[in-house]
């Protein structure tokens, strides 16, 4: 017996199965596609739903007394964010299940798919739909399956299913398998059969391939590099990433040159509680380039926190050979290095002092340093410091002390090379007075620095000593004003200071030089207590720095728009220190000039999109400009900048160095990069670093990007000195992106954020 009922509502506590999404992506990863795939509106449900009751309504029931039910017209299910519609439902009661016939559709926060028919069983959590459209909407992939199976919560099976994330008008490529299965209690997915289409062509095929279905690690293959140079020919890169455990993974990337052998890259990254650290190898069997050499390159880094406040950092770093670099590096950074560090360092701080003990030693790779030029290793170097709180108009105390024993052993040629022990002390008292607009602080200080000396040749004392004084005096004020400039509310300031430094002249011919070098010249240099940078050297010292900062500050924003700073030394008497030249005799020229180079430097970011700083140093005893830079950057958009550079440095021994010489050395370059869209898919890449006085190019590429809304394709050529004879290394590399899936070929995105500032990837 049948009876039909209008309008028919069933409000039951009962389990509709899921089907989960991709992994998890935001909207702004597709800037160039529409803001979402065309998926129908969800019907509206108007009775209010306690969490986990099912509401469902039609527009017709036949009710059987066997408890089956035949649902008709617009008939829809709603499970809290889960809603099926079709045109008729068969819902058997005693088996708890029910039979979707006719514009089968279901909605959840992460999936939308249609069908024709399907079939859901309440009792084991479980659906099937058959020949179903997908959408999953958070990663925008869509697809079509001739069945897709679910069983809640941990499995999902699709047959005959394929997978996309263009639009419907721009099918650029597609992913198809025989079978995918998704394990959501390990959220990792396989899949057989996998072809890969681009514009229905086959261009891959592999009988198995896995993949995570988060952002969660799994073992498996990486998409292959690709890519060419003039030194080692094309270049094929396999990785293969190997998921050990939760705490460690490896990536072995077998790497084919095709001018050179097969090389085999390594790397194992580890977690150790609070600590982490990474291994990396590779190795060259047989350079054919390279006389049939072993070439490898090994590297190790750990950092360790301990305690509350305590780290330990230990690195090593080698190669087989001074040309490693050169042959296999990828940028004129690595083509340039001079030195491997391997170095291990501990510290550990309190509330007021703090502790280092570090082993250094270095490997040299540049070989046109000299023996006698190579750093000496720290076997060891243990400092301790301490320093009481800032209190105001209070005596403030200080304390940097340092042990260090400094040795060449193998590392120099010279048999008579000066070993041995440093030990540098320095207290000091300050007695700060601050106000709002306004302070002084002055400050007295004694060092001590003692040698006891092996191999000291006919140059140095076995034990020789260095007692001096310090004194200085910083002072500054402060003034601020409204104005406006431009229609716009600005604080400016102005910041005038004044430091004193008093160091009395002392001979130090008769010390060692282990790691001592001159500052660069620089604003913030006027202001230091020595103009050396180790212990080895103390700059004799009277003299009086002047300086002026004033800087514009956007009422509304609270950001600096822009800045001026001035400043300049004035020496009241000569200099006589110096640092001599690695493998020179003692001896210098007595400094004489009365001031020092003239400095100002200027920042600007007042005018939109545009920013601007610059740093000029001008010698007024000789009429010269010793450095003069200029940076602009132009960045209208996300996806447009436009960097501008040019620098200008003359340093000649006699009048830049505390030590004496004529020899001028000149460093003037250029440099231009830029990222620039051509419409809306096109853009253009590039940089151009060139040195001016050589007429040489140091650093160019230049390349072109298309981004669509579901690919993208990046394709650089790079061209950059290798050493200092003037070679050069050419490359050609270049990325594809299917979005959702995958990236092919070198990061070179990472170089580009590397080598443009500002630059963003659309990919």
């Amino acid at each position: 017996m049948k009876r039909r009922v209008h309008r028919y509502l069933l409000a039951v506590s009962l389990t509709l199965f899921w089907l989960t999404g991709g992994a998890e992506t935001t909207g702004s990863d597709w800037p160039l596609c529409p803001s979402a795939l065309p998926i129908p509106e969800r019907p509206r449900v108007d009775t209010q739903l306690e969490a986990g009751d099912i509401h469902i309504s039609a527009d017709e029931a036949d009710l059987d007394e066997n408890g089956v039910s035949i649902l008709h017209g617009n008939v829809d299910i709603t499970r809290d964010n889960q809603q099926i519609s079709a045109e008729s439902i068969t819902y058997d009661e005693p088996s708890q299940s029910a039979d979707l016939t006719g514009s089968v559709q279901y909605w959840d926060d992460a999936l939308y798919l249609s069908g024709a028919t399907g079939h859901v069983d309440f009792d084991t959590d479980s659906g099937e739909f058959n020949n179903a459209r997908y959408v999953l909407i958070e990663n925008r992939a869509r697809g079509q399956a001739e069945q897709i199976k679910h069983f809640y919560p941990s499995r999902s099976e699709l047959t005959g299913v394929d997978f996309t994330t263009c639009d419907p008008e721009d099918n650029f490529w597609k992913l198809s398998a025989s079978e995918i299965t998704l394990n959501h209690d390990d959220n990792w997915g396989s899949a057989r059969n996998v072809v890969m289409r681009i514009k229905d062509v086959p261009v891959f095929y592999t009988p198995y391939i896995s993949f995570p279905l988060t952002k969660e690690r799994k073992t498996g293959f990486l998409f292959p590099n690709f890519g060419t140079t003039n030194r080692n020919g094309y270049e094929l890169l396999t990785p293969f990433y190997w998921n050990i455990a939760p705490e460690m993974d490896a990536t072995i990337t077998p790497r084919l040159l095709t001018d050179s052998g097969l090389m085999f890259i390594g790397q194992f990254r580890y977690l150790l509680g609070r600590g982490q650290g990474e291994f990396n190898g590779e190795i060259l069997p047989g350079d054919s380039q390279h006389n049939d050499d072993n070439r490898n390159l090994f590297s190790f880094t750990h950092h360790q926190p301990f305690a509350d406040t305590g780290n330990l950092f230990l690195t090593y770093n080698r190669v087989s050979d001074k040309q490693y670099f050169e042959d296999f590096g990828s940028s004129i950074n690595l083509t340039s290095r001079r030195y491997l560090e391997r170095r291990a360092n501990a510290s550990y701080a309190g509330d007021w002092w703090n502790f280092s003990a570090m082993v250094q030693t270095y490997q040299t790779v540049d070989s046109s340093i000299p023996q006698v030029s190579r750093p000496y290793k720290r076997l060891p170097q243990l400092t301790f410091n301490a320093f009481s709180p800032f209190k105001n108009r209070q005596l403030n105390f200080g304390l940097h002390t340092e042990l260090s024993y400094f040795d060449r052993g193998d590392n120099s040629a010279v048999t008579d090379d000066v070993n041995g022990l440093r030990i540098d002390i320095f207290p000091s008292v300050s007695y700060p007075i601050h106000t709002s607009s306004a302070y002084v602080e002055p400050k007295v200080g004694v060092r001590f620095t003692q040698y006891d000396l092996n191999n000291t040749g006919p140059l140095f004392d076995s034990r020789p000593n260095r007692l001096l004084p310090v004194v200085s005096l910083d002072s500054g004020l402060f003034f601020e004003r409204d104005i406006n400039l431009f229609n716009t509310d600005y604080s400016q300031t102005l910041e005038p200071r004044l430091f004193y430094l008093y160091i009395p002249r002392d001979d130090q011919t008769d010390l060692p030089v282990f790691d001592t070098s001159l500052y660069d010249f620089s604003f913030n240099s006027i202001f230091r207590e020595d103009r050396f940078t180790g212990p080895d050297r103390m700059g004799d010292a009277n003299q009086v720095t002047l300086a002026v900062t004033s800087r514009l500050i956007d009422q509304n924003s609270g950001r600096e728009k822009g800045y001026i700073s001035l400043g300049q030394i004035y020496y009241a008497e000569d200099r006589d220190v110096f640092l001599p030249p690695r493998g020179a005799l003692p001896g210098g020229i007595v400094r004489t000039e009365a001031s020092s180079p003239f400095i100002a430097e200027i920042g600007a970011a007042f005018i939109s999109n545009w920013r601007f700083r610059g740093t000029l140093q001008y010698d007024f005893d000789n009429t010269r400009t010793e450095e003069l830079a200029g940076y602009v950057q132009y960045n209208p958009a996300l996806d447009k900048v436009l960097n501008m550079g040019y620098r200008v440095r003359r340093t000649s021994n006699s009048l830049s160095s505390p030590y004496g010489g004529a020899s001028l050395t000149n460093i003037e370059q250029s440099d231009v990069s830029l990222h620039w869209p051509l419409g809306r898919n096109w853009s253009v890449v590039g940089r151009w670093n060139y040195a001016v006085p050589e007429n040489r190019t140091l650093d160019a590429f230049g390349g072109i990007e298309y981004n669509s809304c579901c690919w993208a394709f990046r394709s650089v050529v790079r061209r950059f000195i290798t050493d200092a004879s003037g070679n050069y290394t050419t490359g050609v590399f270049f990325q594809i992106e299917l979005k959702g899936l995958a990236g092919v070929g070198q990061k070179t995105a990472d170089f580009l954020q590397e080598n443009i500032p500002g630059y963003q990837s659309g990919f």
